[in-house]
């Protein structure tokens, strides 16, 4: 699973905060499902919710947000320019005291991975890409891609 560390570590340039404090970031894989199609290729995807949780966190919410959703456009684009996956993007705050908050973030993730028998025998396994955006989308979000 490769999504986990690249969101970490995208927030990690994106907020001042986690750069003074990476350990207050926690970032779990929940509700994983591996999905085979059971056909001749032996590709498969995986499905799971990332948790993300920050402990004790000082700063913007809304520049957090901002960086998630800027990361989600790149690596799990449908969760934007798909109506129907707008809201999959889920938070809850625990708000400690008038500075401190513990915040919860919850991402559906796929990862597609693909699998290729080369001529030794030996498995190549290669993470896809994800599909790419489309221009209207990234005017749609207010980003140039």
């Amino acid at each position: 699973m490769n999504k986990p560390a690249s969101l970490r570590a995208h927030l990690a340039k994106a907020i001042p905060e986690l750069q003074r404090n990476p350990e207050s970031l926690l970032v779990f894989v929940e509700e994983g499902s591996l999905i085979s199609t059971a056909q001749t290729s032996e590709s498969f995807e995986l499905r799971y919710r990332l948790s993300l949780v920050l402990v004790d966190f000082v700063g913007d919410a809304n520049r957090l947000f901002l960086a998630v959703l800027r990361w989600a456009a790149l690596h799990q684009n449908e969760l934007l320019a798909n109506p129907d996956r707008r809201g999959d993007i889920a938070f809850e705050v625990d708000v400690i005291d008038h500075e401190r908050a513990d915040v919860e973030i919850r991402i559906p993730l796929t990862e597609r991975i693909g699998v290729e028998t080369l001529p030794n025998g030996e498995n190549s396994i290669t993470p896809w890409p994800e599909p790419r955006f489309d221009a209207q989308s990234w005017t749609n979000f207010g980003m140039v891609p």
